[in-house]
């Protein structure tokens, strides 16, 4: 399966998973998981939100590497299957993008919908997790068959 099919296949799988889970690190070091239901995947990457205030915005800002975890709970355990987007998140700060991931959470989301048409989303960061590698966990291909994928990114400089 070429890395294109593999990437269709996991979107195919994700789609309308409504929680994901967010790993990150605290400052004391110690690693933590948060439960997300406002989050979007947009390509490659996840876009998610929090409160400004949350004691995670920091703690991202200081330590971007984060996974997001995504599994459906309605699986036989002979299929089961997991996607695991690892990478580094950072706030979303272009005006444009910014707009474009309220947009796409708002679809997804009811309470960012709401946060968006009240025009209060003032207390709210979103972040762009960039992906950088995906880990699929696939039964159905054998018992513990992970495939994994490296997203290669362009940078600024070398386009």
């Amino acid at each position: 399966m070429s890395d294109q099919e593999l990437k269709q296949e996991i979107a195919q799988y994700v789609k309308g998973i409504p929680y994901g889970v967010l790993a990150y690190v605290r400052a004391d070091g110690v690693p933590v998981q948060r439960t997300f239901g406002a989050f979007v995947i947009d390509q490659d990457d996840i876009v998610f939100s929090s409160r400004k205030a949350a004691a995670k915005v920091p703690a991202i800002v200081d330590q971007p590497k984060v996974s997001f975890f995504l599994e459906r709970m309605d699986q036989e355990l002979n299929v089961w299957k997991s996607v695991l987007y690892i990478g580094k998140a950072a706030p979303i700060e272009d005006p444009v993008e910014l707009k474009q991931a309220l947009a796409a959470l708002s679809a997804r989301s009811p309470f960012i919908k709401d946060l968006v048409e009240r025009n209060a989303t003032a207390d709210f960061c979103l972040f762009r997790l960039r992906t950088s590698e995906i880990e699929y966990l696939d039964f159905g291909k054998g018992f513990g068959h992970v495939d994994k994928l490296t997203i290669g990114r362009m940078s600024a400089a070398k386009v």
